[in-house]
């Protein structure tokens, strides 16, 4: 199984520094935020969700937005979200605020990143053009759609999806053991970025539940 993830995998490359740039693609980047849809809103007066709003993140004071209860990793942090912060922040949440709650693994290209701040850049009122159609509601990402429901699917998604097809993920077939041993070689052998324990045993034991040996909900 192991070669079957070296032959069709790669290793990932991390580029931790940000430079902004005229290439940066905002309606590229309001794709990916769908990757971010389940646990933020970003339109202006939009709910909360997992996590907070995120209209007008860019330059706001850090863990500042009204009504949301945040976690201590980001109470204890000072200053703003600017550019080089949310870059920061968006390749390792848990690098950047140690004990932060936020599940999503990161992006990990530079340019994802820069996408992704370009549009967020976006939602916020200074930036709204006068006469300008709000944008309609996100879907969710098809990738994602195809995940059985349960315990650990976000979790599963935001870890996978990043890297690697996650039509190929599911297709794999192994018990709870293998996939542990599989996230082991890929951080040991494909320089994927370490995960805490009880974040690995989610992901193991939901590919093991829906995608295992027997596949009970494989997409047909």
């Amino acid at each position: 199984m192991r070669l079957l993830f070296s032959g069709l995998l790669f290793a990932v490359i991390i580029s931790p520094g940000y430079a902004g740039s005229s290439a940066q693609d905002a309606a590229r980047g309001e794709k990916l935020f769908r990757r971010c849809a389940a646990c933020h809103t970003a339109d202006e007066g939009g709910p909360k969700k997992i996590g907070p709003n995120l209209f007008g993140v860019v330059g706001r004071d850090i863990a500042t937005r009204d009504g949301f209860r945040y976690s201590k990793a980001l109470l204890g942090l000072d200053g703003n979200w600017t550019d080089e912060a949310l870059n920061q922040y968006l390749l390792s949440p848990r690098t950047y605020a140690r004990g932060t709650k936020m599940a999503f693994a990161g992006l990990r290209k530079t340019e994802d990143r820069a996408d992704v701040i370009a549009w967020l850049k976006l939602q916020a009122p200074a930036k709204v053009a006068i006469g300008e159609k709000p944008a309609g509601p996100l879907v969710e990402d098809p990738d994602l759609a195809l995940m059985a429901g349960g315990a650990g699917r976000l979790e599963t998604y935001e870890g996978c999806a990043s890297c690697h097809s996650i039509k190929l993920v599911v297709q794999q077939g192994m018990n709870k053991t293998e996939w542990l041993e599989t996230i082991e070689w890929m951080i040991d052998e494909q320089g994927m970025d370490p995960l805490a324990d009880d974040l690995n045993d989610m992901i193991a034991n939901y590919l093991a539940t829906h995608y295992g040996r027997d596949r009970p909900n494989f997409p047909k």
